[in-house]
């Protein structure tokens, strides 16, 4: 299981790579859009998992740190959904160039992979809020 993990990283540090050049800031353009990816398919399993115990589990923790609520609303989403996988991410990944080894290991896609993660990660959350708008 986390062979197709490190697969998804490989394929997007090659392409990020190939767009930003080797001394580029790849690793944030890397790291910022596989956490978000990440904290996407997590809000997708809450979704689900609130549908199916009706409404017995939340989304998102709630803080009353601020007055203002959309901040609030902000910071605990990305408590939620950002912070700890940039975190986890940087330990499996980047932590003592770890990438430099799994680029030797696994193989580069041309950023396929990546891009049918991307794909599917926002497709399986997207097409049923568009499905229940329409219906």
């Amino acid at each position: 299981m986390l062979g197709m993990y490190y697969k998804i990283w490989v394929d997007a540090i090659a392409a990020e790579k190939a767009k930003k050049g080797e001394e580029g800031s790849w690793k944030a353009f890397t790291i910022i859009p596989m956490s978000i990816l990440q904290g996407i398919n997590l809000l997708t399993f809450l979704f689900l998992l609130r549908i199916i115990t009706h409404g017995a589990v939340p989304i998102v923790l709630s803080l009353n740190i601020f007055r203002e609520r959309a901040i609030n609303t902000f910071l605990a989403g990305a408590l939620t959904f950002f912070i700890p996988f940039v975190i986890i991410n940087y330990l499996l990944v980047f932590y003592n160039e770890r990438y430099k080894l799994l680029m030797k290991e696994y193989s580069n896609n041309d950023g396929k992979l990546y891009r049918n993660y991307f794909l599917i990660s926002v497709g399986i959350i997207v097409i049923p809020l568009l499905l229940k708008l329409i219906f």
